[in-house]
């Protein structure tokens, strides 16, 4: 018997070794699409183990649905649409992730020379852009804007210890569109990480995040958008660990008859008036998306002399899209030629 036992063995460790290596499955590529936010998204994975999509599509589901009782000042619900609403100058609490965007938009405001500013939500209000209503077809006379101004200005919130915020003055209000989404794909990100993927994309209305290789190893290929052009002049490039964002003048605007250029939704917070420069889109690219966000905004803002100074200033990787009387002209900085 023990003769035997000993034959089965020796066959078994002789099968084992004439085994091949085993090599890992082939990745597999899995997309899942959504609205949210007031736009769409999609999430990309490449992985090599099989993936329950209705846990991850709720997991993900879950996480935009936070996010925007957070950041949105539209929904009653969201903790900034209260705090627009506390009409009060004592120290508000405010939610953790509110102070982390806070303090993020300071810092953007002073790189900017003011360029980006979230307390301009009154101006946006004035122009009709923003949650009210009766504002939507109308164009604001220069007193008013000088009136609205007053309302406006970051060094009227003040960041406090233990997650405290004050207003100087009751009325003060924030808007994080110029930030908001990129940090909600940050956030997005974070999940799908916890979920111990290392490839794959993140996009939420244009706005895009890759992280890992993508599938053939030079990155994710992702389109950037030319100022409104069409799907068929998207320019592809690869992100690897890296985030863009695009901003643009042709993406919400209505007729100004007091201005050549119809009245666009980036309004500078400076003037308290629409971008007025030929200047109609700035991709932005960042190792965040909230950065990405950030800077598309406020590159736009400062137009195509001024935003391309300051990307030169900071080595950012942009890509400037100017309309010079009809023409599409791009102009791109110093690091994307480096890179791209």
């Amino acid at each position: 018997m023990k003769r035997i036992l000993a034959i089965v063995l020796t066959l078994l460790i002789c099968l084992s070794g004439c085994t091949g290596p085993t090599h890992p499955a082939e990745p597999s590529l899995t997309e899942l699409n959504g609205q949210s936010l007031g736009t769409t998204w999609t999430v990309k994975v490449l992985n090599s183990t099989d993936i329950d999509l209705e846990e991850l599509r709720t997991d993900i589901i879950r996480k935009l649905e936070e996010c925007d009782k957070i950041f949105s000042h539209w929904r009653p619900d969201a903790e900034l649409y209260q705090f627009n609403s506390a009409l009060t100058t004592t120290p508000i609490s405010i939610h953790p992730q509110l102070v982390d965007l806070l303090k993020h938009s300071k810092w953007i405001h002073q790189q900017s020379g003011g360029a980006f500013d979230p307390t301009l939500a009154p101006i946006v209000n004035l122009w009709g852009f923003g949650p009210v209503g009766q504002t939507r077809s109308t164009i604001p006379t220069q007193k008013q804007i000088d009136e609205t101004l007053s309302l406006t200005g970051m060094q009227h919130i003040e960041l406090l210890p233990k997650g405290l915020v004050r207003k100087n003055f009751p009325s003060l209000q924030l808007d994080f569109s110029g930030s908001a989404k990129g940090e909600i794909i940050d956030q997005v990100c974070i999940l799908l990480q916890g979920w111990n993927f290392n490839n794959f994309l993140v996009e939420i209305g244009g706005e895009v995040r890759a992280y890992g290789k993508g599938r053939k190893g030079k990155g994710w290929t992702v389109g950037l958008e030319n100022g409104g052009a069409g799907k068929d002049s998207l320019i592809p490039v690869n992100l690897r660990n890296y985030a863009v964002a695009t901003s643009g003048t042709y993406q919400l605007n209505k007729p100004n008859p007091d201005a050549n250029r119809s009245a666009s939704h980036l309004l500078d917070p400076r003037t308290g008036r629409p971008v007025d420069h030929e200047l109609i889109a700035v991709n932005a690219f960042a190792p965040t998306a909230r950065d990405a966000d950030a800077w598309a905004t406020a590159l736009m803002i400062l137009g195509p002399e001024e935003g391309m100074k300051k990307a030169e200033e900071l080595d950012m990787v942009t890509r400037f899209c100017s309309n010079q009387n009809g023409r599409i002209k791009i102009s791109l900085s110093t690091a994307y030629q480096r890179l791209y």
